[in-house]
């Protein structure tokens, strides 16, 4: 009923299904839903390199210059810093040498 919509807007939102994914998705259980939503995110994770950006806010007034460190340390283990750096330390295969480092991150 939404697809048929005389507004643009409401019937762009709701595109009509083609009956080969209708008929499909009438048999398909949960778990094999499950399987293949599970198969395209593995598949979207293997085809990018993924980055993470960790904000930490160095005081609770938000004003410059003034580092509280027991506060940066806490968001540090909580946000699983710490623990990734104590995983890098026992040697597992995610540091880079030198130079790829400096070519990396330099400003």
């Amino acid at each position: 009923m939404l697809c048929a919509s005389k507004c643009s807007f409401v019937s762009g939102l709701f595109p009509p299904l083609h009956e080969e994914s209708t008929k499909s998705t009438k048999f398909s259980s949960i778990a094999t839903q499950f399987k293949q939503q599970l198969q395209s995110l593995l598949e979207t994770l293997s085809a990018t390199e993924p980055h993470y950006i960790r904000c930490v806010k160095p005081n609770n007034l938000l004003k410059p210059g003034i580092f509280e460190n027991n506060d940066v340390l806490q968001q540090l283990r909580c946000g699983g810093v710490m623990e990734a750096i104590r995983i890098s330390c026992a040697g597992y295969p995610t540091r880079k040498n030198f130079d790829e480092f400096v070519q990396r991150f330099s400003i």
